[in-house]
C-alpha cells in the first residue's frame, strides 16, 4: 500500500495562480518525493474544488491522479501560450499542436480552453483580420475565403457569427478589378486569353458579376485613356 503525503505547499515565484505542490510517496520501505506546478485554473475540478490539498492532507488515488492531471494540464497550459507567442491559432489547431507534442486530448482540450477563457485566443478576431488579409492583400474572392477559413479550422459558431458580417464590409470588386487590371487588357483581348483568364478569376472566388463589371471598367478605363491621349 503506497501513502501519498502532502508536505509542502508554496505559490510559485512571481505568479499568483500557480502552486508547487510536493508529496511523499511511501511504500512503507522506500520513500519518493514529486512536486507538482499547477495553476489554480486546473484545480477547478471536484476533487479539488479549485484549492489545493494543505500540508499533512493525505492524497488517496483519485485526488493523486487529479494532481498529475492538473500538472499535464498546466504543462499544455504553458506550451500553448508559448506555440501563441509565434503567431495566431484556431483552437482546433493549437490543441492539434499540443497532441502532436505529446499531451492528451483531454489536457490538451483543458489548456487550450484556459487559453480561451484567459482571453489569449479570440477566434472572431483572428477570423476578422483573416478574411481583411486575404481580400485586401491576397485578392481573394468570398469562395475562395471560405475555402481558406474552413482549412484553418474556425469553429462554426465563430464562422456563423463573424464570415457574413465581415464579407459584407469587404470590398470584392476592388480586389478583383486589381487583379484584372494586372492582367491587363492585352491578355483579355482574344476569346481564348479571356476564357483562360476569367477560369482563374473563379478559382480565385470571384462571381461572374464581379469579374464582369472589373471587365467592363477595365474597358471604360481603357477608352477614358484613349480620350486623354486624343486630347494631349
Amino acid at each position: 500500500m503506497i501513502l501519498i503525503t502532502v508536505t509542502d505547499v508554496m505559490q510559485a515565484e512571481g505568479s499568483k495562480g500557480k502552486f508547487l505542490i510536493t508529496v511523499k510517496l511511501s511504500t512503507g520501505q522506500n520513500e519518493e518525493v514529486r512536486t507538482f506546478p499547477v495553476f489554480r485554473y486546473f484545480l477547478k475540478n471536484p476533487v479539488f474544488a479549485g484549492e489545493p490539498p494543505k500540508v499533512g492532507d493525505f492524497l488517496g488515488a483519485e485526488k493523486y491522479e487529479a494532481l498529475e492531471f492538473a500538472e499535464s494540464c498546466s504543462n499544455a497550459a504553458i506550451k500553448a501560450v508559448s506555440l501563441l507567442a509565434f503567431g495566431d491559432n484556431t483552437a482546433k489547431k493549437l490543441t492539434d499542436k499540443l497532441r502532436q507534442k505529446g499531451f492528451s486530448r483531454e489536457a490538451a482540450a483543458d489548456a487550450v480552453r484556459f487559453c480561451v477563457e484567459k482571453h489569449y485566443i479570440n477566434e472572431e478576431d483572428q477570423l476578422r483580420r483573416l478574411m481583411e488579409l486575404l481580400c485586401e492583400k491576397k485578392k481573394y474572392g468570398l469562395r475562395r475565403i471560405r475555402q481558406e477559413v474552413y482549412q484553418k479550422g474556425f469553429s462554426e459558431d465563430v464562422v456563423r457569427d463573424v464570415f457574413d458580417e465581415t464579407a459584407s464590409e469587404l470590398d470584392f470588386d476592388a480586389a478583383v478589378y486589381d487583379r484584372v487590371k494586372k492582367i491587363g487588357a492585352a491578355a483579355l483581348s482574344t476569346p481564348e486569353g479571356k476564357k483562360k483568364h476569367v477560369s482563374s478569376l473563379l478559382r480565385y472566388g470571384f462571381s461572374m458579376d464581379e469579374i464582369n463589371r472589373a471587365l467592363k471598367r477595365l474597358h471604360l478605363d481603357a477608352v477614358e485613356d484613349d480620350f486623354d491621349d486624343t486630347d494631349e
